[in-house]
């Protein structure tokens, strides 16, 4: 099964993906219970894009995960800069399922609260819903997305990725590292309107283009590396992110001012969970 664990995917998150419910060694049947995670993200990256002023995230996350695919989870981001403040709330839930052995899937849906200062990337999005499938091939691992973001326009987002985990270990204590490649392709009505809200009271007008064609957006590489037990565990995960199609600020008469300019970015993620 591939589980990629960007921080800038598809659904937000608070920036952190969830583990998945204990597995039991013998039986080798999902169990029930709650996992709570700590998770630190050294900026906060949406499908390659940020915000001028760096964003880092403290995000605990206390979840349920139920034997029968179902989760439930609640997270709240403190914005770890000198603004010190919570800038995020998160609620989501959905279902794991598996249609074979090699093919697995999730549905999901998520409520974003912001604050109304948040200057992060992702501030305009309100709700989040999608699905995704991954098949394990041997070799590789193979993965497909698509979401929904909701603001005051809709966002159709979708990715794909490929990864190669190298384990080691048990079931009961496992190290995994795995090598992703991953792409992201939507709209950007979220970025336009972020833009938007921050000059919003300056009196100039922004009219822009290119924010609601279906482009690539960005092209990540990351190297996640993590450690299960049955009772907690650990990753850290570097990413590398090569932001595309760049939209253009334009006067309202259509003369264009600015092009935007946008940078390759790295950024990372460490998180710790408990189970029980």
């Amino acid at each position: 099964m591939c589980i990629f664990l960007f921080a800038q995917e598809g659904k937000d998150t608070s920036q952190i993906k969830k583990t998945k419910p204990a597995i039991d060694s013998v039986t080798q049947k999902q169990t029930s219970g709650f996992k709570f995670s700590t998770s630190y993200l050294t900026n906060s990256v949406y499908n390659g894009r940020q915000d001028s002023l760096i964003t880092p995230y403290l995000t605990p996350l206390l979840g349920y995960y139920d034997a029968s695919g179902f989760y439930a989870e609640a997270s709240l981001s403190y914005l770890a800069s000198s603004q010190s403040r919570i800038d995020l709330v998160t609620i989501e839930a959905g279902y794991d399922f598996s249609l074979s052995k090699r093919l697995t899937g999730e549905v999901y849906g998520s409520k974003l609260f912001y604050n109304k200062n948040s200057t992060a990337v992702m501030s305009q999005i309100q709700a989040i819903t999608g699905g995704s499938l991954s098949y394990d091939a041997g070799f590789l691992n193979f993965s497909i997305g698509s979401d929904l973001a909701f603001s005051k326009a809709t966002d159709l987002l979708a990715n794909y990725g490929v990864s190669h985990p190298f384990l080691l270990g048990s079931d009961s204590s496992l190290w995994t590292i795995e090598p992703s490649f991953k792409s992201n392709f939507g709209s950007q009505n979220f970025y336009d309107q972020q833009k938007k809200a921050k000059k919003k009271g300056s009196g100039t007008t922004i009219v822009t283009s290119g924010s609601t064609s279906f482009v690539v957006l960005d092209y990540e590489f990351s190297l996640p590396v993590s450690y299960d037990s049955k009772t907690w565990g650990f990753s850290f995960t570097p990413t590398y992110a090569i932001p595309q199609n760049p939209i253009s600020l334009s006067k309202p008469n259509g003369t264009v001012v600015l092009k935007e300019k946008l940078s390759n970015v790295f950024y990372a993620e460490f998180s710790v969970y408990f189970k029980f």
